[in-house]
């Protein structure tokens, strides 16, 4: 969902990578990160849990120029693949304005593939996002390795339709930036050509339950990744704030006291849900590094 910050006369849109376990989701975004030539970039924020990181930060990438005379600011996400907590995908890809599925190119990794992209479809149907008309772009990472699937196989299995398809070796920074590019084009197309990807007809997104768990099936990827030390570093700015909530300040209401109260009482059972789910988090990870010292 496009916000639109009329004191910064700023709009900003949010792009999500999604994709399996280990695919590369991660590494695009700390290559992006990195590019000594991308300026006016926000903190990265890291949530992690015992399975994959959750990471966030936002850039105004200024050759874009503007839109409507405002400014655009770009906010990406990566959302964990193997999934113990399939909550958190859904509460990242909430307002979400546009998608890069990053594909893992390697043969054993097609039912892994299928599983995570059929799980993103039902994910925005359940944020009430249309899957036809979300700015998609397919990445086929890890191209870098030998055996993989060629590109024909790939686009066959996974019919990404009229959605650009890149192809990529983020561990080296191949296709990253190109992948990046497409997916802005595709949510700036949307804008320009005001379409509507809303699935007014989808019932609302119930409040997360962050203690279901799933586990790693035999379509996960790899081994689960202990969790990474370091804490989340909070935001300079609301905007940069990944699970906030926008006030409308076009409402009449939107400053009321009742409306901030409703808005922060939503924030609180985000952060309460959060917080178990790390504890549940570094819990798990001790019951892994108590058997792997008895092994």
């Amino acid at each position: 969902m496009v916000l639109v910050n009329k004191a910064l006369n700023e709009v900003t849109v949010k792009l999500v990578y999604y994709g399996p376990g280990l695919c590369g989701k991660t590494t695009n975004l700390e290559k992006i990160y990195g590019n000594p030539k991308l300026e006016n970039k926000g903190k990265m924020i890291s949530m992690a849990t015992e399975t994959d990181r959750t990471l966030f930060f936002d850039f105004m990438p200024m050759e874009l120029g503007t839109i409507g005379g405002q400014k655009v600011r770009v906010q990406l996400y990566t959302v964990p693949g193997q999934v113990f907590y399939d909550a958190t995908r859904k509460l990242v890809l909430r307002g979400a304005d546009g998608v890069v599925f990053v594909a893992d190119s390697q043969p054993s990794m097609r039912e892994s593939n299928l599983d995570s992209l059929e799980n993103l479809k039902t994910n925005l149907r359940l944020n009430r996002i249309d899957p036809e008309k979300v700015a998609l772009v397919f990445q086929l990472n890890k191209r870098d390795l030998p055996g993989v699937a060629s590109v024909a196989e790939m686009t066959d299995y996974l019919q990404p339709g009229n959605a650009p398809v890149v192809e990529a070796s983020a561990i080296n920074g191949t296709g990253v930036t190109a992948t990046l590019r497409a997916a802005i084009a595709r949510i700036l197309e949307n804008l320009k050509n005001n379409t509507d990807i809303s699935l007014s007809d989808e019932p609302e997104l119930a409040a997360p339950d962050m203690s279901a768990r799933s586990g790693v099936t035999s379509s996960s990827a790899g081994t689960p990744k202990l969790a990474v030390a370091g804490a989340a570093k909070a935001a300079a700015a609301a905007e940069e704030d990944p699970f906030g909530v926008a006030v409308d300040e076009s409402s009449g209401n939107g400053n009321s006291r009742e409306h901030l109260q409703a808005l922060l009482g939503s924030a609180r059972q985000v952060i309460a849900s959060l917080e178990s789910a790390l504890d549940r988090a570094r819990a798990h990870e001790r019951e892994i590094a108590e058997k792997i010292s008895q092994l």
